[in-house]
């Protein structure tokens, strides 16, 4: 497992949960901090809602096949991220937080771990800049409200300027391939 991404949990675990923002460039190391961040979720004893496209759940669902048992493994609840986003037929903040809500509420019913992990991935980002921030915010007030912890993940490739500056003001931590800070 990925000890910087397991040192980070652990400690976040230990507050009131938190809002990470991961910005990869390296396929593999998202893989690998995925199935990083899933299992150790599910080993605390939490439920993860895995926002995440079909490609790469596939080659995740794969790693956590030979991880995991089955009772873990039903802990991992794998949601189609343009279904998540796009649940209305398009990006609007306020449904797609209701929509994530509505995904976690059976687990604070039930007063249960919870972690997100979710890939977000635009066509043209450019219109939707204050939409994320929007929906950022909004999720991180659930986040400090619920002890949640949260991660969502952007190609930093493919992640305008603009947008990178908006998300680092609604996320507690950033982590890349390679370390992670508080901010």
């Amino acid at each position: 497992m990925n000890e910087l991404l397991t040192d980070l949990l652990d400690d976040l675990q230990k507050s009131n949960g938190g809002h990470i923002l991961y910005h990869y460039d390296q396929m593999d190391c998202y893989l690998q901090y995925a199935v990083s961040y899933i299992t150790a979720g599910v080993r605390c004893g939490g439920h993860v809602l895995f926002v995440e496209n079909d490609r790469n759940y596939f080659l995740i669902e794969k790693e956590l096949t030979n991880m995991l048992g089955e009772e873990e493994l039903n802990r991992v609840h794998f949601t189609n991220n343009f279904d998540f986003y796009y649940s209305n037929g398009n990006f609007n903040p306020g449904t797609v937080f209701n929509f994530f809500l509505k995904h976690i509420q059976p687990y604070l019913d039930s007063n249960t771990k919870i972690f997100t992990w979710g890939l977000v991935e635009w066509g043209n980002v450019k219109d939707y800049i204050p939409l994320v921030e929007q929906y950022e915010k909004n999720l991180s007030n659930a986040i400090s409200d619920h002890g949640l912890i949260s991660l969502c993940a952007y190609d930093n490739r493919n992640t305008p300027p603009e947008l990178k500056e908006n998300l680092m003001r609604c996320h507690d931590v950033l982590i890349t391939d390679r370390e992670y800070k508080y901010l």
